[in-house]
């Protein structure tokens, strides 16, 4: 009887530990000791890369030999000129030349709006330049001598170095950002327990946007407008997101 007295005074002493534990691991889970921050840094940088692409387009309405022939000896031409301008070999990319057959809906070739089918040719070249003077020297070039159908566009040199540096600059941001709103809580941070960007699905995010791409598409409209009156400038964006875990 003794005995089975002292069990169930064992038995209720261990429920009280139980639910005693239970109450502490409660408490825990539900303090709040995570601190999440967004940091961003942002720079805006002017071009010093430029791609110009040249399109060459021929047709014919019967012989599709003639179009590959059009395209040779305007290869030719465009080849005879970049040599000229000394461009070097290194920096002009020729893409595959594209033949079909298709329709010509446009009014007068086959009278009153009737389809003509004809066999037509595409071929891009792109030309790099590290040097936007010397790029706009040969578009305007290009442009006088026929090349009429051109397409510009622009990039920084040294992109993935000025992201490198902007996210450390967002971190540091989030950082200065966090411990304020801690001290505001009488509270302290102590490390940083993830970083991702805002959608978490990389550790940094990057943005670059063209500040200028209405006078781009102008210029591709205007071939003779010298590039040098048009300044390209992109801007550069890092985003992070911090969870700090406070004190």
């Amino acid at each position: 009887m003794h005995t089975m007295y002292q069990s169930h005074i064992i038995k209720a002493g261990l429920l009280v530990v139980s639910l005693f534990l239970g109450l502490s691991t409660g408490i825990a889970q539900s303090t709040d000791n995570h601190l999440t921050v967004l940091g961003d840094a942002f720079e805006e940088v002017a071009a010093d890369q430029g791609t110009l692409s040249v399109n060459l387009t021929y047709s014919d309405e019967k012989d599709i030999t003639l179009v590959y022939e059009q395209h040779k000896a305007g290869r030719e031409r465009l080849a005879a000129l970049l040599n000229e301008l000394k461009v070097p070999t290194k920096d002009i990319q020729i893409l595959q030349l594209m033949v079909r057959k298709e329709r010509d809906f446009s009014m007068g070739g086959g009278g009153m709006g009737q389809p003509v089918e004809k066999f037509k040719g595409f071929q891009r070249v792109a030309i790099k330049f590290d040097d936007l003077k010397r790029y706009a020297l040969v578009q305007q070039r290009l442009a006088s001598d026929g090349f009429m159908d051109l397409f510009s566009s622009f990039s920084v040199s040294n992109q993935r170095d000025i992201e490198l540096r902007l996210s450390d600059v967002a971190v540091t941001r989030a950082k200065e950002k966090a411990e304020r709103m801690a001290k505001a809580a009488s509270r302290t941070i102590k490390r940083i327990v993830r970083m991702g960007d805002i959608e978490e699905t990389e550790a940094i995010g990057y943005i670059r946007t063209n500040q200028n791409n209405i006078y781009m598409n102008a210029y591709n409209m205007e071939v003779n407008r010298p590039v040098a009156t048009i300044s390209q400038t992109f801007r550069i964006t890092a985003s992070v997101k911090v969870v700090f875990e406070m004190n």
